[in-house]
This record gives structure tokens, C-alpha cells and sequence, in this order.
């Protein structure tokens, strides 16, 4: 049934929620012309209506009770900007079994709760829309499930995180140390005053779990992927990998073949010479390959309240339009128990970045290269600084590509040796 208007109901009044009210009073006439009918904001929720956000806010708009929205018959659209699980899970619930539409930009919700939601949304005849949940304002949700629809998705290798990639760009490009460049992404706005789900990895796992469940058409789960964060990481190998010609970046791979895939988090040293590794400061970028259209990349800012209410207010104009041609569009399902078969972790290959710290005396270069050698991992190029016999030193090795099974088996016996005083460090490497 047609509409004379969409009403929408912003649950959550942070920096993006003011920044989606910023766009819905000051873009009006660009929502409602590329919808095709005019757009309302009826109501705000948040617990604090009282701080000013800087933006004047019409009267009657601002409520402390989620019910002035969920239960009210009027409004089309719910906004969820909360993040977290509960109760932003519960009012999702809530509205979309009221037979309302919801656009979300919780990544944390969408990859642990999918099954539901999708569930939801597909029995009650409404769309759950979340292009601001990955990339900020970079359209790679949409990019993927209408511009690339035709292909089908061979990898995916992205930099889901603005505040690892602005601390991995200062360390790299300003030798700055990680708690110095963590402290600047924090004053600049970068990062959260706890930073811990940014640097430890897991939002960019919440990211890649939206967009390889997407690109491979089955539930891909966050206990299948491992996850490493980069709070380890040390400007020695920084500079180590810039020898070699790479640079340090916290990638999200998803990949598959033969009906397997794998997905990941963790650093991985970059080639130089890749797109992904000129990516700086808080930027995001996703690349993908198709098997019809090839490489693709998309670049852009990946967080900030602009750029994500851009992204909000994207998803808000499309279903708009349905409701405006009187269309009623239902969210696609996945159901529950259509999992992607996963490729066994020890079966997956890269070429590997190892540094060593072992007493320098004759032989154990060769010891070291032995037992790679015995397990199949072959030696491309080594960095081996000279300094006073017996005294210890760093010996770097890159690799060919070998199975992280037979890396690990080779890292564990060498680990062992007498003559290695540290445990090995050890970084996976995406070539061209």
C-alpha cells in the first residue's frame, strides 16, 4: 500500500545519531527528491536529551521512552545507533515484528545475531539495512549485494579499522611507539577511551563476519575465525618489513576455494606495491576479487559521524523508495544452520614474514633453515645483521608459501633450539 510519507523513528542520540538528525535537517529536500516521498524524523530516544549536541532539534521530537517509537503505528523506519547487544537486540526484535523496517550501524549485533534478525525480517515482510556497519560511508554492502551480484566473490582482503590503521601509519611513518600512537588516535577522536575491541581485532572480526556471510551466501560464524590484534606488534619489524619492501597493516581476509573458505584477522606485512598498502591514517578500504569482474577496490573513510550518518541515511532513501512505489521488500534469510564450510586453519597458505633472535655463531642460520627446509617452506630472502660473535641478534627470513600446519610443526622444534633465545615472531605476507 502506497504512502502519502515515511516516518522514522533514531534510537540512540551519540555522534552519529547527531549527526543523521544533522543531515535530516539540513539535506530535507535531497532525502525527500531521491526518495520520491517526503521523509520524516518523528522521534529521537536516548537516555540523555537534555546535552546539547549543538543542533536544534524541533519540539515534541526528543523522548526518554523507546516505546514512543516502537509502539507507535505511524513510523515506518527504525534507526538504530546504540550499539552493543542488549537491549539494542530487543528493540530490533521489537520492530521488526511491529512490521517495521530497521536500519542499523551495529556491526557487533548484526555478526553475532544474524540468524535472528534475518529471521525476523524475512517473517514479518520488512528490511534490515546496515551499510554503516561496515566502512562508515564507503557503500560496500550495497556495492556487493547490486553492483557485484553477478560474481562471485573469490576474496576479500580489507582495513576495516581506523584506529589500528592510524597507530600502524604513525609507527610506521613517524617511529612513533604503539602507546604514544594510541594516545593521539585517542585525542584526535580515532579511538574509544578503550580501545580494546579496535586494537585487539575484534571489531574488524565483527566487519569481515557482514561481509563474508554476504559474499558467500552461508552463515560464516565469529568462532571461525581467529583473530590477533596488533597491540604486540613492534617497530622493529616495521622497519624490517620496509627492507624487504612491505608495510605492517591489520587485514581482514576472507577466501575461498574448492568450496572451502577461510577468514581471518591479524597484521600482515603488505607489499609496497599493492593497493591496500598506501591506505593511511583512518581510512578504510576493501578490496575484493570476482570472478567476472576481477580486482576491485573501495576507499574512504571508514568511521566518524559524517561519513556513517551519509551511510544511514543511504539505507533510510532506499526503502523509502519502496514505500513510495508501494513496495513491500523482505529482508533475505539465512537460515539457521547454513553454515560456510570452513577450511581447516592448518590447511591455509601464505607466504610468512619470521624473525629470530638467536646467539650469532656458525651453523645456526643453516639449523634454522633445516628444519624449514624438512618441513616444505622454502627460503626466499634473509636480513642477517652482523655483530660480535655469541652476542644475540635478530635473524629475519621471508618465506615461500607454505601451510600454516607446517609452519607451525617448523616454529615449535626451532623455538626449542638452544641457540634461539626468544620466541620466534611471526607474520603472515600479502604479495601481488
Amino acid at each position: 500500500m502506497k504512502k502519502d510519507s515515511v516516518k522514522v523513528g533514531l534510537i540512540g542520540f551519540g555522534t552519529i545519531g547527531k549527526g543523521v538528525a544533522k543531515l535530516f535537517l539540513n539535506s530535507g529536500t535531497i532525502i525527500n527528491s531521491k526518495s520520491g516521498i517526503p521523509v520524516e524524523l518523528k522521534k529521537i530516544c536516548d537516555l540523555d536529551i537534555t546535552t546539547d549536541r549543538g543542533i536544534k532539534i524541533p519540539a515534541g521530537v526528543l523522548t526518554t521512552d523507546v516505546n514512543d517509537i516502537l509502539n507507535d503505528p505511524e513510523i515506518d523506519i527504525v534507526i538504530e545507533l546504540m550499539g552493543g547487544y542488549k537491549p539494542a537486540l530487543d528493540f530490533v526484535l521489537r520492530a521488526l515484528n511491529s512490521g517495521k523496517n530497521v536500519v542499523t550501524a551495529n556491526k557487533a549485533l548484526l555478526s553475532k545475531y544474524w540468524d535472528e534478525i534475518s529471521a525476523a525480517a524475512a517473517k514479518n515482510g520488512v528490511q534490515v539495512m546496515a551499510e554503516a556497519s561496515v566502512g562508515g560511508g564507503i557503500p560496500i554492502l550495497r556495492g556487493m549485494d547490486k553492483g557485484l551480484a553477478a560474481n562471485r566473490i573469490e576474496k576479500i582482503m580489507a582495513i576495516l579499522n581506523g584506529t589500528c590503521n592510524y597507530i600502524l601509519t604513525k609507527m610506521t611513518f613517524e617511529k612513533m611507539s604503539f602507546d604514544a600512537a594510541l594516545k593521539e588516535a585517542q585525542a584526535k577522536g580515532f579511538a574509544e577511551a578503550d580501545p580494546t575491541l579496535d586494537i585487539e581485532g575484534f571489531d574488524t572480526m565483527h566487519k569481515i563476519t557482514i561481509l563474508s556471510t554476504m559474499a558467500f551466501g552461508g552463515r560464516v560464524r565469529e568462532q571461525d575465525i581467529p583473530v590477533e590484534g596488533i597491540k604486540k606488534i613492534d617497530y622493529t619489524d616495521i622497519e624490517y618489513a620496509g627492507e624487504f619492501g612491505y608495510v605492517m597493516k591489520l587485514l581482514a581476509v576472507a577466501e575461498r576455494e574448492g568450496g572451502l573458505a577461510s577468514v581471518r584477522v591479524h597484521p600482515a606485512l603488505v607489499n609496497k606495491k599493492h593497493l591496500l598498502a598506501s591506505v593511511n591514517n583512518e581510512f578504510n578500504a576493501i578490496y575484493l576479487k570476482g570472478d567476472a569482474v576481477g580486482e576491485t577496490l573501495f576507499y574512504g573513510r571508514g568511521a566518524g559521524e559524517m561519513p556513517t550518518a551519509s551511510a544511514v541515511l543511504s539505507d533510510v532513501i532506499y526503502i523509502s523508495r519502496d514505500i513510495s512505489n508501494g513496495m513491500k521488500r523482505a529482508a533475505k534469510e539465512i537460515k539457521t544452520g547454513n553454515f560456510v564450510k570452513m577450511q581447516k586453519s592448518g590447511e591455509v597458505v601464505s607466504k610468512y614474514y619470521l624473525r629470530f633472535t638467536v646467539v650469532d655463531k656458525i651453523g645456526v642460520l643453516a639449523s634454522i633453515a633445516g628444519v624449514l627446509g624438512k618441513n616444505n617452506i622454502g627460503i626466499e630472502s634473509v636480513i642477517q645483521k652482523v655483530q660480535k660473535q655469541h652476542e644475540q641478534v635478530p635473524v629475519v627470513i621471508m618465506t615461500y608459501s607454505a601451510r600454516e600446519s607446517d609452519m607451525k610443526k617448523s616454529l615449535k622444534k626451532i623455538d626449542a633450539m638452544k641457540a634461539v633465545k626468544e620466541k620466534t615472531v611471526v607474520y603472515r605476507v600479502v604479495d601481488l
